[in-house]
């Protein structure tokens, strides 16, 4: 499910709006319904329960690990947008500067030295958008990655973490995401180890799965984070926004249903 930006309303709507969506607005504008009722405090032994990083426990399991992710995407939500709208503005930079690259080789007759310096301009401009749309998106998912394994976290959702939808190539939104994280994190690692080691193998698998049958990168990312955003978005970042959602809100509700 897609969630228009018209739904979302005009709270952040881009890098020079920094205001946070409102709390409730996120809960309606995503169908969160395990939030629709407000949540209070729980006690343990006469006293405020806490969760393991010192917060206090709101409602249930299922409850307090939304909400608190709720409200890390919010008060990130004109960042995550800005992150993600500047790397498409670099995707589509590289793309000119290709198609340019191309026609200019077609029909420039000038002297020998006039083209190269003019081809040298472009090959270095290309260079500066791919190294651009890198860092924005692998920025974007690392921010993504641990929202999500927090959430994870505090849900004890180990055995739900692979086997909640919405799937991309029956891999989990939570799976793709960090295993793009971990991608970026050890670009190094990956590029000079071959084959690779048992703690790359699995996430390289969940990237090769879920990537399968997309369109070939003629430069794949660190942890091919360009392709993991361009998958989970569709293109527009309401949709990145719909799929982490759903796949948040389908994990709560799992682990709901666990504890019934």
């Amino acid at each position: 499910m897609v969630v228009a930006r018209e739904q979302c309303g005009d709270y952040a709507q881009g890098p020079n709006d920094m205001s946070a969506p409102p709390y409730d607005h996120i809960v309606q504008a995503y169908s969160l319904s395990i939030l629709d009722g407000p949540g209070d405090w729980t006690l343990k032994d006469g006293d405020l329960a806490l969760t393991k990083d010192g917060d206090p426990i709101t409602g249930d399991l299922a409850y307090n690990g939304l909400f608190r992710f709720v409200q890390t995407w919010r008060y990130n939500t004109a960042h995550l947008r800005y992150l993600f709208d500047t790397m498409t503005e670099m995707i589509a930079w590289r793309t000119s500067l290709d198609e340019k690259a191309n026609a200019f080789g077609k029909t420039s007759s000038g002297q020998f030295l006039e083209f190269a310096e003019l081809l040298g301009v472009i090959l270095e401009e290309q260079r500066v958008a791919t190294f651009g749309a890198t860092t924005y998106s692998g920025c974007l998912i690392l921010v993504l990655s641990g929202a999500l394994l927090r959430l994870k976290d505090d849900l004890d959702a180990e055995g739900e973490w692979s086997t909640t939808g919405p799937f991309f190539n029956s891999n989990s939104v939570g799976a793709i995401v960090v295993a793009a994280a971990n991608g970026f994190r050890h670009a190094d690692e990956w590029v000079k180890t071959h084959p690779p080691d048992k703690r790359q193998r699995p996430s390289q698998d969940v990237l090769n799965g879920a990537l399968a049958g997309g369109p070939l990168s003629d430069e794949t990312s660190p942890g091919r984070c360009v392709e993991v955003l361009q998958l989970l978005s569709g293109g527009e970042f309401e949709g990145l926004a719909s799929n982490i959602f759903a796949y948040a809100h389908n994990l709560a509700l799992k682990v709901r249903g666990r504890a019934a």
